[in-house]
């Protein structure tokens, strides 16, 4: 008896440069996004996918929120006539591309950032953070 994953079609095999294509297409790095976020801020919608608290905690300035698990339910919250660039905790997570690959599935126009909010927080770009207030 075959398992499933053994009878499934083969994968398209993408060449060197096809790849790097669609890498250099669809990562925005860090400092791409901050130009964009600088010069057309208008043309774009930044989406941390992280959950509520971590959002509320710590976020990128001007991003909003739709953790990736509530995404499939929200994404009519978003605007196809932007990119929507996606970020999650640093390069070693996968919800940042998971949501691009699925709002990419719905017909928006998606980048995901490389090495996430870890990475924006490194070169020391802007983030805005929680106050925390002592209770007397």
């Amino acid at each position: 008896m075959r398992s499933a994953l053994l009878s499934s079609p083969e994968p398209h095999t993408l060449t060197a440069e096809e790849y790097l294509h669609a890498k250099l297409d669809y990562e925005a790095t860090c400092i791409s996004l901050k130009n964009m976020l600088d010069k057309t801020p208008s043309r774009l919608v930044l989406l941390d996918v992280r959950d509520a608290a971590a959002f509320a905690k710590e976020h990128i300035s001007g991003a909003v929120n739709i953790p990736e698990k509530e995404l499939r339910y929200r994404i009519a919250e978003l605007p196809k006539g932007k990119l929507v660039v996606t970020y999650s905790w640093d390069g070693d997570c996968a919800l940042a591309p998971k949501a691009a690959l699925a709002l990419a599935h719905h017909g928006f126009k998606v980048q995901f950032l490389s090495g996430g909010l870890t990475e924006w927080q490194r070169r020391e770009l802007p983030v805005e953070k929680r106050v925390e207030t002592r209770k007397h």
